[in-house]
């Protein structure tokens, strides 16, 4: 095509150009022709007559221009002749040809070259319509895409042309599945549907050119309906025919749906709102104008089109005392939008009474200020009203006190309320404060109940308090209260009646009923059978029964098998016939303990005098029988002390001249029998002493002296007293470790809790078996020693004593250090053992414990604290008397020359000993058997005397009388107190009164001299 259009362009450019050639020759001729009229015609012409030559301006605008204005002027010639202008014009115009000519030549070049540029045009533009046309496709093709319409363009015969993305989403086929098929044959549309179909997508008439819309239920892929309204346009050709249609559909099956469900909520809600008789209304406060839905106007009496809407006319139609309540509302509802508004108003019906509805409304948010709109509901509350009355007529009579409760105040109260606050008297001021007619006491209380029915999170709450009563009396109230509203607020209802009277009886019965639980006595109620009903705390805590464990149970649930059977047949016939029993029995708990009660049992009767329960009173009285046996051992073992103590003493006294006497004759130069037969003696008055002192300790007690030692001689002893004490049958196994520490302890008592614990082991096996003690250095934690007072962690030495005997019972296990707690048989033992081990170990930051739980053997631990210090030697047989030998004391020769000694002692043999001993050494012994003596003696001799050695237990004057009298004589005599026993008491009055040594019988030979010599030394300063 565009080769055509250059082809026509040549063309044409070829003829113009002829056709200015012919022009140009012609414009020479007749210029020819004038020049030749103009020499034949010489007289001047008038500048009108001149001839004039039409031309365009290059930028096309035309002019006129004069001819003669190309001819030389030849006014100025008057000689110029008809052949010289003749060939002036030849030559013009030959030349003027040949410009022409030239003029062509170069016409034609700019031609072509026009010609060419209008065919780059021509391609440009074609170009940018090409380009423009693609994307106007593509932007329709993307519009279709995207446009949430379904786009269907079909042919004249139907035949579907275009198919786009969203009729795939709707109807489920794809466009290369029904491109180029009749629109009908697709199935999307049933038989009955085919005829609607062909008409909706065929031509259209005059009267539809804009278009047709249509809407048909057509069926998708998957089988279901779907409701479309199409938009039909047909598109008609030059001719008129038919080109193409295309269809524009909407799905609108939610749409239908949605239309479906707000039909039928119109539906409910004319039901409901007919039911309820209430209505839908809205106002334009810029208009004034109202409309009312149904069924509002039928409540008042008018047909729909007869209700008056105009500001005038419904402002008629309220009550007069509510129609400035309403007006009120209405300006709050503008100025406050977010605001909910809420009033009764009476309104007038048609027939002239006034009806009641309760009005709700607020502002439209979507309105604009200019056109605001408060829409509301209307409910007829005519026959609440009318059921108000009568109820409050029924609350004006109820018993019960009612009351409506805003901001903790009373705003509504009936006369029972008003009755029970002031028990007939006034009535309070309008709408007091509630927690002000509450008891003080019950304030708080009452506050907290009702807290979250003010707070709308508790929809009832229970209610039991006190009003303040006249003249400071109190009335007990009980009922509930309710979350509700009362004139369109938040309220609390509540309900109460006056229980004055049932709530003293069940303050009453709860007392009691406390007083029967937390009973220090156990009680037990069962009915007329026996079967148990209730059993109270401590009869739970004395049986170790739960109460759900006893319910319905027989009191012989608790029998002891010493307990006869008879036992309670006889007691529960005696209650059937209405006896009271009362004594003492045994009875065995859950865990097997067995343990005496003092009981009371009484049948409890009707108001006919049948027996409707038994009720047992009892005293578990266990502690007290032990307490009873314990005190009575305890007495006897005070008797037993006493008496131990005077023994002590006595035999004190006796062992020492013995001790005296024998420490002197090892003195003497006796050699081989004789002077073992001394050593044997000695050690026999030593263990006698050790004795007593054991008694003195048992029966008085007394302080430990702690010092460093070693465990191994202590545990040879002990080794050495099983095998000589203990039948031959039991074995007595030591193992001690090597490197054994030595610990802070007082030999004696761990002596003593050693001992005890291979008595019991002993105990543990009358056929025989093996008692082994063994011995080991271990560390113990702050987590080992914390359940232990007194106990610190760090090194220990363990002390392990263990039998295959008959074993503890796990039930006695944590008795078995409780004092007088034993578990031999009456008479052969005291229970005192392992209470005193216990002691001696607390007392010596120790430990003592039951180690083993198996059924036999047993194991008991003991943990003695290392001691720092270097230890001190154990007496033995080697060591126990240490007196010097014969040949030292011979080398010291007599000390006591010049020296008097005054000894005040009752014992006539101790004092001839002493006298004996000390005159022995050289000195000079003056005697005296009682105080008054011995201040005779000082009030003879004067400062003769020296030092007086003291006996503190005397009769008539005993030793703190008498050195009492002595210091009034001579204060600074020296005097050495004696004693067969310790008294801590009578020791520190000697040491108030200047006694600086104080010698316990028996005492030994050097203790004397020693002391003797230092009160000697002191004396002489």
């Amino acid at each position: 095509m565009l080769d055509e259009k250059m082809s026509a362009w040549k063309i044409g450019g070829f003829i113009s150009g002829i056709l200015r050639s012919f022009g140009a020759l012609a414009l020479a001729m007749l210029i020819a022709t004038v020049g030749l009229a103009q020499t034949a015609a010489p007289a001047a012409t008038s500048a009108s007559a001149k001839p004039v030559m039409h031309r365009l301006a290059p930028d096309g605008t035309p002019y006129v221009r004069d001819i003669t204005d190309y001819l030389p002027d030849i006014s100025q010639s008057d000689t110029i002749t008809t052949g010289q202008v003749g060939a002036f014009y030849r030559g013009a115009a030959l030349t003027f040809m040949l410009l022409v000519l030239v003029g062509m030549l170069l016409r034609s070049r700019q031609q072509a070259q026009h010609v060419r540029q209008l065919v780059q045009k021509e391609k440009t533009a074609r170009s940018d319509a090409e380009q423009h046309e693609r994307e106007f496709l593509r932007r329709q093709h993307l519009h279709f895409e995207n446009t949430p319409l379904v786009v269907v363009e079909l042919d004249a015969q139907r035949r579907i042309r275009e198919w786009t993305g969203r009729a795939e989403n709707v109807f489920g086929w794809r466009a290369m599945e029904v491109l180029g098929k009749v629109c009908e044959d697709i199935g999307w549309v049933n038989k009955s549907g085919v005829a609607a179909m062909q008409a909706a997508f065929g031509p259209t008439t005059g009267a539809e050119k804009a278009g047709r819309i249509v809407t048909m239920r057509q069926t998708a892929r998957d089988g279901g309906s779907r409701l479309i309204e199409w938009h039909v346009s047909v598109m008609a050709d030059v001719t008129g025919q038919t080109e193409s249609v295309l269809a524009l559909g909407l799905d609108i099956t939610e749409r239908e749906v949605a239309e479906a469900n707000l039909q039928h909520v119109k539906k409910r809600y004319s039901m409901a709102a007919q039911a309820g008789h209430s209505g839908l209304w809205s106002l334009q406060p810029a208009r004034g104008n109202v409309t009312w839905e149904d069924p509002l106007p039928e409540l008042l009496g008018y047909q729909a089109k007869d209700f008056p809407t105009r500001e005038g006319a419904w402002r008629q139609l309220f009550h007069p005392e509510d129609l400035a309540r309403f007006e009120e509302a209405l300006n709050t509802c503008l100025q406050e939008p977010a605001a909910r508004q809420v009033l009764e108003a009476r309104l007038r019906h048609r027939d002239g009474n006034y009806r009641w509805l309760q009005l709700a409304f607020s502002l439209d948010a979507s309105a604009a200020q200019t056109g605001a709109v408060i829409t509301g509901t209307a409910t007829d509350l005519t026959r609440v009203k009318l059921a108000e009355e009568k109820f409050r007529g029924l609350v004006d009579q109820s018993l019960a006190g009612i009351f409506i409760l805003q901001e903790n105040r009373v705003v509504y109260a009936n006369p029972k309320f008003w009755a029970i606050v002031r028990s007939g008297g006034a009535r309070p001021p309008l709408r007091p404060e509630f927690l002000e007619l509450v008891h003080p006491e019950d304030r708080a209380v009452t506050a907290e109940r009702l807290r979250p029915l003010y707070a709308g999170s508790g929809g009832e709450a229970a209610l039991l308090f006190r009003l303040s009563g006249p003249q400071g009396t109190a009335v007990a109230v009980q009922g509930h209260g309710i979350a509700s509203e009362h004139e369109g607020e938040p309220a609390i209802l509540g309900l109460v009646m006056d229980v004055s009277h049932r709530f003293a009886q069940e303050q009453t019965s709860r007392r009691l009923s406390q007083v029967v639980e937390q009973s220090p006595v156990a009680i037990l109620i069962t009915n007329p059978a026996g079967i148990i009903e209730y059993a109270n705390r401590k009869f739970c805590e004395v049986s170790g029964y739960a109460p759900e464990e006893l319910l319905g149970q027989m009191p012989q649930l608790l029998r002891a098998p010493q307990t006869p059977e008879e036992f309670y047949t006889e007691l529960w016939a005696r209650l059937r016939q209405g006896k009271k029993w009362e004594g003492e029995h045994l009875n065995r708990a859950k865990d097997g303990r067995q343990f005496t009660v003092r009981a009371v049992l009484f049948p409890v009767f009707d108001e006919s005098g049948a027996v409707t329960h038994c009720v047992k009173i009892m005293e578990d009285i266990t502690s007290q029988r032990t307490l009873e046996e314990r005190l009575s051992r305890a007495q006897r073992l005070e008797s037993m002390g006493n008496l131990a103590g005077g023994i002590a003493h006595d035999l004190n006294n006796i062992l020492a001249p013995v001790r005296l006497g024998a420490e002197f004759m090892k003195t003497l130069p006796f050699s081989g029998k004789e002077r073992e037969m001394i050593e044997v003696m000695d050690i026999s008055i030593h263990r006698a002493t050790e004795l007593v002192q054991q008694v003195l300790a048992f029966s008085r007690g007394r302080r430990s002296k702690r010092e460093a030692m070693d465990l191994p001689p202590l545990i040879t002893e002990i080794e050495r007293l099983v095998r000589e004490s203990f039948p031959r049958d039991v074995r007595f196994d030591v193992r001690l470790a090597k490197d054994l520490s030595p610990v802070k302890a007082d030999s004696t008592q761990i002596l003593q809790v050693l001992m005890n614990l291979c008595v019991n082991a002993r105990d543990a096996m009358p056929a025989g078996g093996v008692i082994t003690l063994a011995a080991d250095n271990v560390l113990l934690g702050s987590a080992q020693t914390a359940s232990f007072p007194g106990a610190q962690p760090g090194p220990h030495v363990r002390i392990r004593v263990s039998d295959n005997g008959t074993g503890i019972p796990a039930v006695v296990r944590d008795k078995i250090f409780e004092p007088f707690f034993t578990t031999k048989d009456v008479g052969k033992g005291t229970g005192l053992g392992l209470s005193t081990a216990l002691g001696i170990m607390q007392e010596h930051q120790g430990i003592i414990e039951l180690e083993s739980t198996g059924p036999q053997g047993t194991t008991f631990v003991v943990y003695l604290p290392v001691s720092t210090e270097s230890p001190m030697p154990v007496a033995n047989s080697a060591s126990l008397s240490p007196v010097k030998k014969s040949s030292e004391r011979a080398a010291q020769g007599k000390p006591g020359l010049g020296h008097t000694i005054l000894v005040v002692d009752d014992e006539v043999p101790l004092r001839q000993a002493v006298a004996f001993i000390l005159g022995q050494r050289g000195y000079t012994v003056l005697e005296a058997a009682d105080g008054y003596q011995a201040i005779e003696m000082v009030k003879k001799h004067g400062r003769e005397v020296e030092v007086v050695l003291l006996d503190v237990m005397m009769p008539r004057l005993d030793g703190l009388g008498t050195l009492k009298a002595l210091r009034e004589i001579r204060p600074e005599l020296q005097v050495i107190a004696t004693s067969g026993v310790n008294h801590d008491s009578r020791v520190e009055a000697l040491r108030r009164l200047g006694v600086q040594h104080f010698l316990l019988k028996p005492y030994r030979n050097q203790e004397l001299l020693e002391a003797l010599e230092t009160c000697i030394a002191n004396s002489a300063k």
